[in-house]
């Protein structure tokens, strides 16, 4: 009880000064608090200005050399995750988000594993060298034929475009256009 008298004096006390000081109330009518004013020209020479511009050069340096060394440290550290002799993933299937079946190479063994969020499970081992073979002469990537089939067709959209109108796609079809245009007129 004592204590929450006392809390409740010094809440009291805290009002009381706030209101005799003024504090709490607006400013007031007659100054010019709240009446717009031009801003004031900085005062800044020459040498403050190429001592802020030498700050930001050396900070964006500090911010690149930071960069290029975390850089280097995680190529590294991946580089040797990767680079751990023969491992390969020759294929994968996925099955959704987070769910795919991978059929790797690591230490001369050919293994097909279950791939999830939390677990990874051994399917399968491959021995029978047919089959072996086999995976392995199959296109590495099929993401990438992939793409390589959509780019090639979007290529040649781009080259009908570009034929059907050549001011758009560069001058030098329209200088191709124009010679050939001219031989068939002679």
């Amino acid at each position: 009880m004592k204590k929450y008298n006392s809390l409740v004096v010094v809440m009291l006390l805290i009002i009381v000064f706030t209101i005799i000081t003024g504090q709490c109330f607006a400013a007031e009518q007659g100054t010019e608090y709240l009446k717009y004013q031009e801003p004031q020209a900085g005062s800044s020479s020459l040498l403050l200005t190429v001592g802020y511009l030498i700050f930001l050069i050396i900070v964006f340096l500090l911010v690149l050399g930071l960069a290029y060394f975390t850089s280097r440290l995680i190529g590294q550290k991946m580089g040797v995750m990767n680079m751990a002799g023969d491992n390969k993933i020759l294929t994968h299937l996925p099955f959704g988000s987070n769910r795919a079946v991978y059929v790797v190479e690591i230490a001369g063994r050919i293994l097909v594993l279950g791939v999830t969020d939390h677990n990874i499970n051994l399917l399968q081992e491959i021995t029978s060298p047919d089959e072996i073979e086999k995976i392995k002469n199959q296109p590495n990537n099929p993401i990438n034929s992939q793409f390589n089939a959509v780019f090639q067709k979007q290529l040649v959209v781009l080259h009908k475009m570009s034929e059907k109108f050549p001011g758009v796609f560069g001058s030098n079809r329209q200088g191709e256009d124009s010679s050939s245009v001219d031989k068939e007129k002679r």
